[in-house]
């Protein structure tokens, strides 16, 4: 009996078959001339057929028509059909039963949409698996774990939970913060580059921006082994050349991936260390996996390819088998020993800099003294930030912001929730200069600033708020 897993993240559609990968290809295509070419084929006329490619079927799976299809490919279902039969066709030899790895933003329509497509193929489907406890093979004890899974159009944070075996407890979806998002972050870096050193534009054309994205792969693969380098671009008899760094490469896609940075951070535990699962797309990106390594308390682990197919084909004998497949799967044991974590390493990482001071309205609270209680109330005979009662939403401990560990810590007390940079803290979070705390309705909000004189320390536990227009 002979097992074929299959994970759908449309960045690389990959099957998995014993240890083996046999199929590995992006989920794109290009439509013409009622014929459709998949994969890698259809990206390398992405940009210089624009109006017939497509790789938004995956992400937006339905029998919906397609703006710009053409028979027999009129929605992204048609295109689904299509990539799904090739991929059958090469993998199918003597399988029996297939499982399938699914991402967990999918609807029970999306599901029951692919369910059909593949009985119409003849894929004997037994099992679906969402994705992150497919992909989750080990136990990472006494920590907690996410998972990052970034597909071509989404990137997916799940909290997994690890109570005898591996399920997901939440998920956040972060739309539009994909491989082709930060693949763009790079070949815009790229571009400012040789337009500084040589006064040409490779994003200005069509036919130069289809080059630049055939060289990505190269010149990402440059700058992960060499801090800087010269790239030289040729088009139209004329050559080109650029210097790059990786540091500033780096910083581009620190700016476009703020909105994950920053979901961890107000998620981290404070007093346990993390373990955080990258899937193998982070990988390719020169300083992202270093990135996440900077966060406070976290210890990162960078997947294989096809992990999740791989998982699936290697626990195939610990899947459940449905014939019919009806029900997503969202547990599974593990199959590999424990990870090791750098646990002192991972409690012990220091934050670049500390904040001084929160700042609310035109006065200023120095930091890293007493602890600080914010709410609705003052705390007799403690240092406190009290918020008037013009505001829902706020209790009367709200929150505080004290030093643990020689780092600046918010802590959560609150029935209503305190934000930090616009996402919800889980219990604590480490703080930096330049956070915004939000809480209450309207929302407050409070700044995190680091002084750049020195003090004298007497004064580190003043308990008042300092009026800002006589000075910090």
């Amino acid at each position: 009996m002979a097992f074929l897993g299959i994970e759908f993240n449309d960045s690389m559609l990959t099957a998995c078959r014993d240890k083996q990968l046999v199929f590995a290809e992006p989920g794109c295509a290009v439509v013409a001339a009622a014929a459709a070419v998949f994969g890698a084929e259809a990206r390398r006329t992405a940009f210089s057929r624009p109006v017939t490619f497509h790789d938004r079927y995956w992400r937006d799976l339905s029998e919906q028509r397609l703006t710009r299809g053409a028979p027999p490919f009129e929605s992204s279902a048609d295109l689904v059909f299509g990539q799904l039969g090739k991929l059958w066709q090469a993998c199918s030899t003597d399988i029996t039963q297939v499982g399938y790895a699914v991402p967990v933003y999918w609807s029970k329509e999306q599901l029951a949409l692919l369910l059909g497509i593949s009985a119409e193929l003849g894929i004997p489907v037994t099992t679906l698996v969402e994705i992150p406890v497919a992909a989750t093979r080990r136990e990472y004890p006494d920590s907690e774990l996410l998972h990052v899974d970034v597909s071509a159009h989404a990137t997916t944070l799940s909290y997994m939970t690890q109570q005898g075996a591996v399920g997901i407890g939440r998920s956040e979806v972060f739309a539009e913060l994909g491989k082709n998002a930060i693949e763009r972050s790079c070949a815009e870096y790229f571009a400012r580059r040789f337009l500084a050193c040589s006064r040409f534009d490779p994003l200005h054309a069509a036919d130069s921006e289809q080059i630049v994205y055939e060289q990505l792969s190269s010149w990402l693969d440059l700058l992960n082994r060499n801090a800087d380098a010269t790239l030289l671009f040729h088009f139209k008899g004329n050559e080109f050349q650029a210097t790059v760094t990786r540091a500033e490469l780096v910083q581009s896609l620190q700016r476009r991936m703020q909105p994950l940075i920053q979901a961890l951070r107000a998620s981290l535990r404070v007093d346990r260390p993390t373990a955080l699962q990258l899937n193998a797309v982070l990988a390719g990106f020169p300083g992202l996996a270093e990135l996440f390594a900077e966060l406070p308390g976290c210890d990162v682990f960078t997947l294989e390819p096809g992990a999740a197919a791989r998982g699936l084909a290697q626990r195939q004998a610990q899947l459940p088998h449905d014939s019919a497949a009806r029900s997503i799967c969202r547990s599974l044991p593990w199959d590999q020993p424990p990870a090791t974590l750098s646990l002192e390493r991972a409690m012990a990482s220091p934050v670049a800099a500390q904040p001084s001071h929160v700042v609310f309205g035109s006065r200023a609270w120095r930091l890293g003294g007493l602890a600080l209680r914010v709410g609705s109330e003052a705390v007799a005979g403690e240092y406190s930030l009290v918020i008037d009662a013009r505001h829902a939403g706020i209790s009367r401990q709200h929150c505080s912001i004290e030093t643990s560990g020689g780092r600046i810590v918010l802590n959560d007390h609150s029935r209503f929730g305190t934000r930090l940079n616009g996402h919800k803290v889980q219990g604590s979070a480490v703080l930096q200069p330049g956070d915004v705390i939000m809480l209450g309705d309207p929302v407050c909000e409070l700044t995190l600033v680091a002084e750049t004189m020195p003090v004298d320390a007497a004064s580190v536990n003043t308990q008042a708020g300092i009026n800002l227009s006589h000075g910090a």
